[in-house]
């Protein structure tokens, strides 16, 4: 069940699926995007089907991927590489289309003996809406339609712009679909992250401006704050390692949670600390906070404080049980 975290799940047509040159969703009007963003905005799911005039034989008329979004907009030109935006534009079909984009975060690909028929699969939803409002603005899936890819056996696909780390194990929807890509630290030294061991949870807060930042006006903006969730085994070095990726300026991350770092950090490994991230992760997914890709979040001050309450209960069960 797609419980795990409650999202909206929309249903869109593309002429292929190829997330590793096309990591966005595009809309051809702004107030079309506008209407989809505040899904997008909580980290919506896209399942996408090919359409059935256009694109692999072997794939028309299949839902084959889905994808999740984030709240981050652009022209659609930043998120394709330059061959696919040569394309688009070299084609009269799709040149000067679906400009207002909204950014992709992860991706999915269906395992092609489940690629299933869109009117099969979804065929509410499909039944009673044109193909061409599907493909214009997309649709959302009914609770019922959207719970079907639950079962479907998936593998992560990269997006372009994507630098986390790729989940690539095959398996059911409803399990890939974790709050947390964290990966257990590898034991030997020279592993590209830091060893495992003891685990702080932590919460960084980015100072310097909300609105700034995401160039935009933000309700309530004295409310709201841009944070990152995650696990270290110093919170410290870990803000000072995310805040060296930043040219100087009046951004910058400071550690918000917890207020007092003790001597000796309290998860005994990184397994028992991603119980605790993926807390945090699925309490501010209920909450409603804004997903801006990876670890990080747009959320009001009481749902971080919710949420870091959670991921803590989390992380010491886990650890009483070790």
């Amino acid at each position: 069940m797609l419980d795990l975290i409650d999202r909206p799940v929309w249903l869109t047509s593309f002429w292929g699926f190829s997330p590793d040159t096309w990591g966005c969703v595009g809309f051809s009007d702004k107030w079309r995007r506008d209407k989809f963003l505040p899904d997008a905005q909580k980290g919506a799911l896209v399942a996408i089907y090919v359409t059935k005039g256009k694109g692999p034989d072997n794939q028309r008329g299949k839902v084959i991927g889905i994808l999740e979004t984030t709240g981050e907009t652009g022209h659609i030109q930043g998120f394709l590489t330059g061959d696919a935006w040569a394309e688009k534009e070299a084609d009269p079909k799709s040149r000067g289309k679906w400009e207002y984009a909204v950014r992709v975060s992860r991706a999915w690909i269906i395992d092609e003996a489940e690629w299933q028929d869109v009117d099969d699969i979804f065929g509410e939803t499909y039944g009673s809406n044109s193909a061409e409002l599907i493909g214009a603005n997309g649709v959302r899936l009914s609770d019922a339609e959207a719970d079907r890819p639950s079962d479907l056996t998936v593998h992560e696909v990269p997006v372009y712009g994507q630098t986390e780390k790729l989940d690539s194990a095959v398996r059911p929807f409803s399990d890939a679909l974790k709050p947390s890509r964290a990966v257990i630290p590898a034991k030997e030294p020279y592993f590209v992250g830091e060893v495992d061991g003891p685990k702080f949870l932590y919460i960084l807060r980015l100072e310097g401006g909300v609105a700034n930042w995401l160039g935009e006006t933000i309700d309530d903006e004295d409310d709201q704050m841009i944070i990152k969730v995650g696990f270290s085994k110093s919170p410290y070095k870990r803000r000072d390692q995310i805040q060296s990726a930043y040219p100087a300026g009046q951004f910058r991350w400071e550690v918000m949670l917890p207020e007092l770092i003790p001597d000796a950090a309290p998860y005994p490994n990184a397994a028992t600390a991603i119980k605790g991230e993926d807390a945090m992760k699925a309490r501010l997914f209920k909450g409603g906070a804004r997903v801006l890709g990876g670890e990080f979040y747009l959320a009001e001050e009481w749902l971080v404080r919710k949420c870091w309450i959670a991921g803590k209960m989390a992380a010491e069960e886990a650890a009483s049980s070790v």
